[in-house]
C-alpha cells in the first residue's frame, strides 16, 4: 500500500470513529484518546495532522469529493454546473447516515467550508465560472438545501436536486 494510500486509510478510520462516537456522544465530550483508539491510529498521527476533531470532518469531505470525482468519467468537455450539483446529492445521499450524524452534532458550518474548498477547487477547470463574492453564498445555499433534503428522506433525485439547484441561481 502507498503512503497516500496508508493516509487516506487513517484518514478514514479517523472520521468513522468520530461518526460513530457522536451517535453516542456529544461532540464536545469527545477525547482525542478516545477517539484515535478507537480509529486505531496513534495520538502523534491525529497531532500531526488535525488541530481540532473539526479538521477530520473537513479533511474527510474533501476527500470524499475528490474520490467521487475520480469516479467520473474522464470528459473532455466542462462539467456544467448542474452537473456537479447532480453529483454533489448523489455524494450527499452516498453518505447519508453520517451527513446526519454530523448534522445531528451541528456540524453544518464544516461541511459548508468543505464544499466551499472543494467548489474553489473545482472551478479552477471544470466547472462554469461564478464570481468571487458568490461562492459563500453558494455553499451555504447548496448545503442547507442538501440538509432539509436529507432530513426529509431524499424523495427527490439527485438529478432533480442539480436542476433544482441550477434554477435558483
Amino acid at each position: 500500500m502507498s503512503p497516500h494510500e496508508v493516509k487516506e486509510q487513517k484518514l478514514t478510520a479517523t472520521f468513522k470513529a468520530l461518526i460513530k462516537l457522536l451517535k453516542s456522544k456529544r461532540f464536545e465530550d469527545i477525547s482525542i484518546t478516545e477517539l484515535t483508539r478507537t480509529a486505531g491510529v496513534s495520538r502523534t498521527y491525529y497531532y500531526r495532522n488535525f488541530k481540532t476533531l473539526d479538521d477530520v470532518i473537513s479533511a474527510y469531505e474533501m476527500l470524499r469529493i475528490i474520490q467521487y470525482l475520480r469516479q467520473l468519467p474522464n470528459n473532455p468537455v466542462k462539467l456544467t454546473f448542474e452537473t456537479m450539483m447532480t453529483h454533489y446529492f448523489q455524494l450527499v445521499a452516498d453518505d447519508a447516515d453520517d451527513q446526519l450524524t454530523l448534522i445531528a452534532a451541528g456540524k453544518e458550518q464544516v461541511i459548508i467550508k468543505a464544499f466551499n474548498t472543494s467548489y474553489h477547487y473545482l472551478q479552477k477547470d471544470n466547472v462554469e465560472q461564478i464570481d468571487e463574492y458568490d461562492y459563500d453564498f453558494l455553499s451555504g445555499a447548496v448545503v442547507n438545501v442538501s440538509i432539509h433534503w436529507l432530513k426529509n428522506g431524499m424523495v427527490e433525485s439527485a438529478e432533480l436536486m442539480g436542476k433544482k439547484i441550477r434554477q435558483f441561481l
